[in-house]
């Protein structure tokens, strides 16, 4: 079945990209009579074939690109499953339970859905790079060594299962994430033979190097990597920030050149109240004037937010209205005591150089991303 609707698929595309000459999906509400008529089709076979796999995951995915919305796409799937479950096996219940969790978001119900698929022993790599994606930012959050060992362990089946760019970032982001930095390395090193110009690779060779003491070797991959989005490749990871060069060189003590990427228009372009980092090298440098700024800037910012919470009105209660009060004066304080802290102490703040993997798509039979 799924060849049929594949080869239905590639025709309706093509129709439209020759008439618009621009690549479908691309646009909604041209896109969405063809979509309608990929929806008629897969009805039409769920009509011949009520129990098809391959039609009622495909359906579910172009009612979504249709925005008929998650709750109607869960529906849809949790019905056929009511319907159907013992007349599939358990790879396609793996299938559908995974598609599923899609559409919950990394939430518990989500992580409920994929455990099952796991337990169902799903041939599906995007199962377990959706438990690697539950679990990784489980740990920044709690910093509970067991949650970047699962994503760890997930991630590394994916890649058995799958050894693709994706598979081998993720799971080179998980091992650096739990201090294995060689083994990192080289997992990024052999990506970059096959994608030598990928700024990425670039960035999280540097950071092992780093976090392995090598800084001649770090700095010169630092020195070559090209600010923004990468027009070669398309991944969220493919887009660098400046911080994250930055960032790199504080952590080197390079401090010449972390001012020399983090200008002053950094100071307007991101919320810096708690870049203890950057007044440490302003202060240390003698850059007591950008300091001072910098300083007044977040200070008036600060009393401006705890101000607005005291007039705001929109406020569903007033225990909401005390908090929000609360936490902005707690962030007031804690901003003065940093600065209190870098003019009297100088005590040099400690950098976490993060890497992180791929967050994107991993429903079985997306027809935006596996059609």
């Amino acid at each position: 079945m799924m060849q049929d609707i594949r080869a239905h698929w590639i025709q309706l595309k093509a129709e439209y990209e020759n008439r618009y000459e621009e690549s479908f999906l691309e646009d909604f509400e041209r896109s969405k009579d063809y979509l309608e008529q990929m929806k008629e089709y897969l009805l039409s076979k769920l009509k011949e074939h009520p129990s098809d796999v391959d039609a009622i995951c495909t359906l579910a995915s172009v009612k979504l690109e249709l925005r008929e919305g998650d709750t109607e796409y869960i529906k849809l799937l949790e019905d056929f499953l009511d319907r159907f479950s013992n007349e599939i096996d358990d790879k396609q219940v793996a299938r559908i339970y995974t598609n599923i969790a899609f559409a919950q978001d990394y939430s518990r119900s989500a992580l409920d859905y994929l455990t099952k698929a796991k337990d169902l022993k799903s041939p599906y790599v995007e199962t377990y790079k959706a438990l690697g994606l539950y679990y990784f930012p489980d740990y920044d959050f709690s910093k509970e060594k067991k949650n970047i060992e699962r994503s760890n362990e997930f991630f590394k089946y994916a890649r058995e299962l799958e050894d693709s760019y994706e598979s081998n970032i993720n799971y080179g982001a998980s091992l650096y994430a739990l201090g294995e930095y060689q083994e990192a390395k080289k997992i990024f090193e052999k990506l970059i033979t096959v994608y030598p110009d990928r700024m990425w690779l670039k960035l999280c060779i540097a950071y092992c190097d780093v976090a392995l003491g090598n800084k001649a070797t770090a700095i010169s991959y630092l020195e070559n990597i090209k600010i923004g989005s990468d027009d070669n490749y398309d991944l969220n990871t493919d887009d660098i920030m400046e911080y994250q060069v930055f960032d790199a060189y504080y952590a080197l003590e390079e401090y010449d050149r972390f001012l020399r990427y983090c200008t002053e228009e950094v100071d307007n372009e991101y919320y810096t109240v708690d870049w203890e980092h950057l007044y440490y090298v302003l202060w240390i440098s003698g850059k007591r004037d950008r300091f001072t700024r910098l300083e007044e800037k977040n200070r008036k910012y600060l009393e401006g937010a705890i101000a607005d919470a005291i007039v705001d009105t929109e406020y569903d209660s007033e225990k909401e209205k005390q908090e929000t009060i609360e936490s902005w004066e707690e962030d007031k304080r804690d901003f003065e005591e940093m600065i209190s802290r870098i003019k009297d102490k100088q005590l040099r703040p400690e950098m976490e150089l993060k890497l992180y993997p791929e967050y994107s798509c991993y429903m079985v039979d997306c027809v935006r991303h596996k059609f």
